[in-house]
């Protein structure tokens, strides 16, 4: 048992990658059937993250392969579906870049920290916030396409898009913010890395 607890969080954390993968490739057309598949393996990638957390957490087996795997296997998956929005035209460029740009420079700070130093910088409140905003305005935009025609029958093309517009500036200001603080608060450690 010991080893199973040790072992799942890592497990987890590994096949949330190929989940990911999968709800990107199941996005691409944007047809309702395919977007629903892609719904369910976001879905499923999105708890796989909160599940590993939450045993590592309890089962007290947070380890170093986590810590490496797990800020990159939430990435992909994030910048995977904003991506492919961004591609069919549904979320500004821009948007997507500041929220790729926030994600992979912060992912390589710490992976940096980690590697070079042995530090493990802690997620804060506003990192757990903005990671809990990105999935909820995904799985928002997710059924507001899914659901498209019947949307646009009841309040027009131009409500939808407005919603997803405010949804994603939303997101980008939580993400841009808690990348602000997060860099803020590490200042020193980082300013050493440089």
């Amino acid at each position: 048992m010991t080893e199973i607890k040790r072992q799942l969080p890592n497990f987890l954390t590994l096949i949330r990658i190929p989940l990911a993968l999968l709800c990107g490739y199941f996005a691409l057309t944007l047809k309702p059937f395919p977007l629903t598949i892609s719904l369910l393996f976001f879905m499923a990638a999105s708890f796989t993250d909160f599940l590993d957390g939450y045993l590592a957490r309890r089962w007290n087996t947070v380890s170093r392969f986590g810590k490496i795997t797990d800020p990159i296997a939430d990435k992909i998956l994030i910048i995977l579906v904003f991506a492919i929005f961004t591609y069919h035209s549904i979320i500004p460029v821009l948007f997507t870049v500041l929220i790729a740009i926030r994600e992979i420079s912060l992912t390589i700070i710490r992976l940096v920290l980690l590697f070079n130093k042995k530090i493990t910088l802690a997620a804060r409140y506003s990192g757990k916030v903005k990671t809990f905003t990105q999935s909820i305005v995904l799985f928002i935009i997710y059924n507001l396409l899914i659901f498209n025609e019947p949307l646009r029958s009841i309040i027009g093309t131009s409500a939808i898009n407005l919603m997803i517009i405010l949804l994603t500036v939303w997101t980008v200001f939580i993400t841009l913010y808690s990348g602000y603080e997060m860099v803020m608060t590490n200042r020193k450690l980082i300013e050493k890395m440089i």
